[in-house]
């Protein structure tokens, strides 16, 4: 307990130091400049050459200078690329750049460690005006009016039309995010019925292996799969060697739909009591540590889950000890891109004789069933920055190229280039994935793919990267509208407009605020704790830590179900 507790210690105490090197080139502030649109040139005219030099949510620092997509970007926009050599999904590089102020035009940092706001109040970032947004990225214009409150958001304070950032839409998280499986062949051996009529997720290629069922199990029926699954010797070697569940010590997503038997969603809000609580103060997640609590002390779960994290689980549930997991769809479906991660992995090896099952997420004792949504309000997420030193005539430039390349399905070559001769559909053409045949760079290198984009999808896009199988999974269930509107489960409030302190009083809290309650939900559930003892103790604790500054904060925000309906 105390090795991982130390853990949780050294990540709170790198978080802050990140934030400290990211805010050393502090400077007093950065002044909104006029913009005189018709002096600009028209949409299209780029008669003059413009270096600019670029890079995206994709860029790990292994573009190679000449390639592919730079060249057809360059004679498609009269561009000279200046390629970004650093990893931006490494936070020291990525620190050590924001540190010294000199950064590329355009940046996605997904390590930055800043808001929009630190950004451009650190003098960093410059604003990126409605008018220009109008008239030389329409594309991304009407993707943001087709998405409230997406027009309204990301604007800097005190105006209607400068935006901090560009932002991108999520239509592939849209949907339930999680559900459980079980070891389908387990319930077989033990003779267990599945809880409604099961489907093959696919025919071959390890989906034959997986089902899926729209019905769930409750509470009850789980806990007495999971003790099934821990005592009758489901796989057959003789020996008292398997476990219900193995959760990990790191995040919380394992507990997604558990959680949502009781109503709740990790790291969310809601009203109880006629108060405004997070989640994890709120007597439903008292409920829910003690059925966790409980089963840890009947011995359903792993107890090596003290010592693993995600990774480690995965790996861990690949041994055939473990009889339930969470899953995504793209999990479900067996998307290259979850290859590894459980459960699917129980079933990659031809040889596997393991079977899975998916359900509808596991319903409470009143009813209740779901899974938190993966945004709180709408698809929309992300940040594509533009450097204070772009000028005017170099914004308007780099927005049509970002129209282009992010918001025009002619623009797919800039991602998987010419389909038969980089790229060749999986399954259906235009149904499947799109595969980037083996001997070219699937990004960056001397093809360039994925080198400027930002993390933005329409719906044909993610149709690029996605399997049929799971699209079929989505549009099936996960997806449906009225599986929505049941099983999301969505904060109370939110601050997406930016309008309150709430995000300054995250980043002040946020370290010491996890690690409070991941302390707790650990010595909760192995029993070190008496729960209903301890419990007030716990969330005075809490509350005296910045959890009282963050609620009262957020209770200035607006409500979501007032923001879904503007």
């Amino acid at each position: 307990m105390k090795m991982w507790a130390k853990k949780l210690s050294l990540v709170a105490l790198s978080s802050a130091l990140i934030f400290t090197a990211a805010c050393t080139n502090k400077e007093a502030g950065n002044e909104t400049k006029e913009v005189d649109i018709a002096s600009l040139p028209e949409a299209g005219d780029f008669s003059k050459e413009i270096e600019l030099n670029l890079s995206g949510s994709f860029t790990r620092g292994k573009v190679e200078d000449g390639n592919y997509v730079q060249k057809r970007l360059e004679e498609q926009f009269n561009i000279n690329i200046v390629n970004t050599k650093i990893d931006t999904w490494n936070a020291d590089e990525v620190n050590l750049m924001v540190a010294s102020g000199d950064l590329p035009d355009t940046f996605a940092f997904t390590s930055a460690g800043k808001s929009a706001q630190e950004l451009y109040d650190s003098g960093l970032t410059r604003t990126i005006p409605k008018e220009m947004l109008e008239k030389y990225a329409p594309r991304y214009m009407k993707m943001l009016s087709e998405n409230p409150p997406g027009p309204i958001m990301n604007l800097k304070q005190g105006t209607e039309d400068e935006y901090l950032q560009l932002i991108a839409l999520y239509p592939h998280v849209d949907g339930v995010p999680w559900v459980p499986t079980f070891r389908l062949d387990w319930l077989e051996k033990l003779g267990i019925e599945p809880p409604g009529e099961i489907k093959q997720v696919g025919p071959s290629g390890g989906r034959e292996k997986i089902y899926f069922t729209e019905e769930g199990y409750t509470i009850e029926e789980v806990e007495e799969i999971l003790k099934a699954f821990t005592f009758d010797d489901p796989d057959g070697n003789g020996k008292d060697d398997t476990y219900g569940i193995s959760p990990y010590y790191d995040q919380i997503h394992w507990s997604a739909s558990l959680m949502g038997a009781f109503g709740i969603a990790p790291g969310s809000n809601l009203m109880e009591d006629g108060k405004l609580v997070q989640t994890e103060i709120s007597t439903k997640y008292k409920d829910f540590l003690k059925l966790m609590a409980k089963w840890y002390k009947m011995g359903l779960v792993d107890p090596e889950f003290t010592t693993l994290d995600n990774n480690k689980s995965w790996e861990k549930y690949k041994q055939g000890k473990i009889g339930y997991y969470i899953a995504q769809p793209a999990y479900i479906a067996m998307d290259d891109w979850a290859k590894g991660r459980a459960p699917q992995n129980i079933v990659e090896d031809p040889n596997s004789t393991a079977k899975l099952l998916a359900t509808a997420p596991e319903i409470g004792k009143d009813g209740q069933q779901g899974v938190g949504s993966f945004l709180p309000v709408v698809n929309l997420a992300d940040a594509f920055f533009v450097s204070k030193d772009v000028t005017d005539e170099e914004l308007a430039r780099i927005l049509q190229v970002f129209d282009f390349i992010n918001f025009d399905s002619e623009a797919r070559w800039t991602l998987y280039g010419e389909v038969g001769v980089h790229s060749d559909w999986e399954g259906t053409p235009e149904q499947s994935a799109l595969k980037v045949r083996p001997e070219f760079a699937k990004e960056e290198g001397d093809t360039g793919f994925w080198a400027y984009n930002f993390r933005t999808y329409d719906l044909e896009r993610v149709q690029w990267f996605t399997s049929e199988y799971t699209m079929k999974l989505k549009n099936e269930f996960f997806n449906r509208e009225d599986v929505k509107e049941k099983m999301l489960i969505r904060p109370y409030k939110s601050d997406v407009l930016n309008e309150t302190k709430i995000k300054e009083l995250e980043k002040r809290y946020k370290g010491q605020l996890d690690t409070i309650v991941a302390e707790f939900r650990m010595k909760a559930i192995v029993g070190e704790i008496d729960i209903d003892k301890e419990w007030d103790k716990y969330v005075e604790n809490w509350m005296n830590n910045g959890g009282k500054e963050t609620l009262a904060e957020l209770e200035k925000a607006p409500k979501v179900s007032d923001l879904r309906s503007k």
